[in-house]
């Protein structure tokens, strides 16, 4: 028997996102710059995200939704200062703390003028370059993340159970719900509610 599996191919999912950086060079380097579709190594030509002379310089883009994310691709200026990229970091994850910087680690950059392809098959909304623990500009002409993005899955979980609260009462009944909540699931991935009005139960 012959079977047809549809899938959705990795694509450049940082063209459609939001970039931002620690800070910008002469007003002019800006951070979307880096995600512009344009390989161009030169600088000066308007299409490289650069920072400022920061301590720990980060740049980042948020990719508004989470991505299975299979490599992020690196363009590097192509002028006299390549080694300024020398032990950056791709970090990738979910999480804002410090920026992002604290997500988990892809991996470590190396002094190459050409674009070179990293493979990270991780799952995120958000990644970052950093050069940790230095002084430095951050240079990047292009960064580009290949990925598919992760659809949620919805399922429904009925539950029946007694309760010597007078449910009745819509005050005490909201309240059961959202103890419930607290208690058991993630607010944020479940949604609870009633289904059916309770019932009182009568014996018999």
């Amino acid at each position: 028997m012959n079977e047809n599996v549809l899938f959705s191919p990795p694509v450049n999912v940082a063209l459609g996102g939001i970039a931002t950086q620690s800070s910008l060079y002469m007003n002019s380097y800006f951070a979307n710059f880096a995600i512009d579709g344009n390989r161009e190594s030169n600088p000066y030509l308007q299409s490289c995200s650069h920072t400022n002379y920061d301590y720990n310089p980060w740049w980042r883009v948020d990719l508004l939704s989470v991505y299975d994310i299979s490599k992020v691709t690196i363009t590097n200026r192509g002028d006299g200062y390549p080694e300024e990229i020398n032990g950056a970091e791709i970090h990738i994850g979910n999480s804002l703390v410090n920026n992002g910087n604290n997500n988990p680690r892809c991996a470590v950059i190396s002094c190459k003028p050409v674009s070179t392809n990293y493979t990270c098959k991780m799952r995120g909304r958000y990644v970052n370059i950093i050069i940790p623990n230095v002084s430095r500009y951050l240079t990047l002409c292009e960064v580009e993340v290949y990925g598919v993005q992760v659809h949620s899955k919805t399922a429904f979980l009925r539950l029946k159970f007694n309760s010597s609260e007078d449910l009745m009462n819509p005050t005490v009944r909201d309240k059961v719900l959202q103890k419930m909540i607290s208690t058991n699931v993630q607010s944020s991935v479940f949604q609870v509610r009633w289904r059916k009005e309770p019932e009182l139960e009568t014996e018999t």
